[in-house]
């Protein structure tokens, strides 16, 4: 009963958190298309350069590219060449499913805990246009990542379990 709960709290942070970065992302990518707009017009119809108009959509876009590539990998979205390893046995296919899985983590692992001292140096610089802090845009790569690893192991758990069965549209707990 107990471990129902908890499993049934698990399944609704997971849904709670893939909204808000599904949010975050429709948010991002409409202020970026606005901002770029913003750039346009004062370039070309004011003749004047807006130059945090610029500095935001690419932060925006750093963002977007990192939080979207969670957002595909929860939907097996990334490209795989996986023909060959379909074609072996099941036990072979686990092995196989267990090494992408290792490396995977360590190297995503890797990139969240050697970003994170990009984000210290990021708070002691400031950015051109709005003197922000750049940790800022910089945080985006431990979030990033950190989902992306949260997603990559939420797909790899159902490969490993159950090689060579389809996995589900929305990997989940």
């Amino acid at each position: 009963m107990a471990s129902s709960t908890v499993w049934k709290g698990l399944s609704l942070m997971l849904w709670t958190l893939r909204r808000a970065v599904d949010g975050a992302a429709i948010l991002l990518l409409a202020y970026m298309a606005l901002a770029v707009l913003i750039q346009i017009v004062g370039r070309y119809v004011f003749n004047y350069s807006i130059a945090w108009s610029e500095e935001t959509a690419t932060f925006a876009q750093i963002w977007l590219a990192l939080l979207g590539a969670g957002i595909a990998m929860r939907h097996n979205q990334h490209v795989g060449v996986d023909v060959l390893i379909l074609k072996a046995p099941l036990a072979v296919q686990r092995v196989f499913n267990i090494a992408a899985f290792a490396l995977g983590a360590w190297f995503l692992g890797v990139v969240v805990v050697g970003s994170l001292s990009m984000v210290a140096i990021g708070m002691m610089v400031k950015s051109p246009a709005l003197r922000i802090p750049l940790a800022i845009p910089y945080s985006a790569l431990p979030v990033g990542f950190g989902y992306f690893l949260l997603e990559f192991a939420l797909s790899s758990i159902p490969r490993i379990l159950r090689p060579g069965a389809e996995p589900p549209e929305e990997n989940g707990i």
